[in-house]
């Protein structure tokens, strides 16, 4: 066994030297106030739709100010910058860190353009909040999350679901009664809807496994931890990395899981919790119904802010605000090292694909 030691954190805003505009920042009337309230000033690369519902998101937020905004697209920018009250709109990240001087980034960019912007984005040192996918392969993913061990880089993929407040109730609602005995996951995806926006390249659409159905495999790990053994078959209709997805898993303590996916046919996503006399299942996502031994149930109710914005997003920015602040990401956040488990994980789904007959 290994008895190598683990290298403390990076410093967060409380631990490090201040200047003069963050003694200004941590000092109202002349008190210091406390970590947990102590400004966080981010500079948002990207300025499409994910970077509005996050602006909306960090209103929710105490503490997160956004100061400044990196886009190839100036004029979306823009608009974004007075919707907002954004005071610095910039053509690139080098430019919003020397002229925004912001804690953090958030990286909130196309698929097929995050790869590159990570590793970019890295080299400025400060935390990053990198919103998923992390790459289109493994390769990438795991390029990303070396360097950012390397550079000692604070880091937290956006993950959002993790973050769901009626996840955490329905847990602690099985987990009260016993153990949990199995996770069911269902990744079920629209390709058909996908690819008539016209939204996403074909790179993207060929690397759906890793760009969008990571979100629900993620949900394996969440629920499960990391699995002990995984079984899994996989064909193709019409994806080459295939689009029909069984799975069976086993997770530390004995618990099991199953993973199912079918792109070509209706149907979304789900996960069903099962326990000692009661099951959680959340139909979609978003919701929660309790089925008991006797027959009974109930239905829980997310929390206001899951309700006042896109679920998951306030809950995930309270948590990345925490670690620039302290340099800890705690749970049920990950990492870009988490992060790769999971594209890791959703690697072995699609190994071997078969056509289908």
């Amino acid at each position: 066994m290994s008895t190598a030691q683990t290298p403390p954190p990076p410093p967060g805003l409380a631990e490090r030297e201040v200047s003069e505009r963050e003694v200004s920042d941590r000092e109202v009337c002349g008190r210091e106030i406390p970590v947990s309230e102590i400004p966080v000033r981010i500079g948002l690369v990207g300025a499409g739709l994910i970077a509005r519902q996050h602006l909306a998101a960090m209103r929710l937020v105490p503490g997160l100010v956004a100061v400044g905004i990196a886009s190839r697209t100036r004029e979306k920018a823009e608009a974004l910058a007075a919707e907002f009250g954004i005071g610095q709109v910039c053509a690139s990240p080098a430019e919003l860190v020397a002229q925004a001087r912001p804690d953090a980034l958030m990286v909130l960019v196309s698929p097929q353009a995050m790869a590159a912007l990570t590793m970019e984005c890295l080299g400025f040192g400060l935390p990053l909040f990198l919103e998923k996918p992390v790459g289109l392969s493994v390769a990438e993913a795991e390029q990303a999350a070396q360097a950012a061990e390397h550079k000692a880089v604070p880091n937290m993929v956006g993950f959002n679901r993790r973050h769901y407040s009626i996840f955490r109730k329905g847990l602690a609602r099985v987990l009260e009664r016993g153990r949990l005995l199995s996770v069911i996951v269902e990744g079920s995806e629209r390709m058909a809807v996908a690819r008539a926006t016209g939204r996403f390249t074909d790179e993207v659409l060929r690397a759906w496994i890793f760009a969008n159905a990571t979100h629900t495999i993620d949900l394996l790990r969440h629920f499960g931890g990391e699995p002990e053994e995984v079984c899994a078959f996989a064909s193709s209709l019409h994806e080459p990395w295939g689009d029909q997805f069984a799975a069976a898993l086993r997770f530390p303590g004995g618990a099991l899981g199953s993973f199912t996916g079918n792109w070509h046919s209706p149907g979304g996503w789900a996960v069903v919790l099962k326990g000692e006399g009661i099951t959680a299942e959340f139909r979609p996502l978003e919701t929660c119904r309790l089925s008991f031994a006797d027959g009974a149930t109930e239905t829980l109710e997310p929390d206001p802010d899951d309700a006042a914005v896109k679920p998951g997003f306030s809950g995930q920015l309270a948590a990345f605000a925490a670690l620039v602040r302290t340099g800890v990401l705690a749970p049920p956040s990950q990492d870009l090292a988490g992060a790769l488990l999971t594209m890791r994980l959703a690697g072995r789904l699609i190994a071997p694909v078969r056509p289908l007959a």
